[in-house]
């Protein structure tokens, strides 16, 4: 993985750094900076958070958190989905 700066996708973000997976050259999430008074977000499967962050690297810290939790929540759910599938498949039966 690494951090790519990016020409910016809207026109009121004003920087956009996106964190880019080697492989297939994937862009996993972005993090935005929209000016002094709305400051940094993060862009995660097209949703945008707003950051604590105050500067550049305040945020890449803040994104990666963010994208452990994103990562986190997305394993539990699809086991949850795995383990309702296993159950729907034992009362078919």
């Amino acid at each position: 993985m690494e951090w790519k700066e990016v020409d910016p996708e809207q026109e009121d973000w004003e920087k956009q750094i996106d964190i880019v997976a080697y492989y297939g050259s994937i862009t996993v999430g972005s993090i935005v900076y929209c000016g002094e008074e709305i400051g940094w977000q993060s862009v995660i499967d097209g949703h945008m958070n707003f950051m604590q962050a105050e500067s550049l690297e305040d945020a890449k810290r803040e994104m990666i958190d963010m994208l452990e939790e994103h990562c986190t929540d997305q394993i539990n759910y699809y086991h949850d989905l795995q383990d309702s599938l296993e159950e729907l498949n034992d009362r078919e039966v």
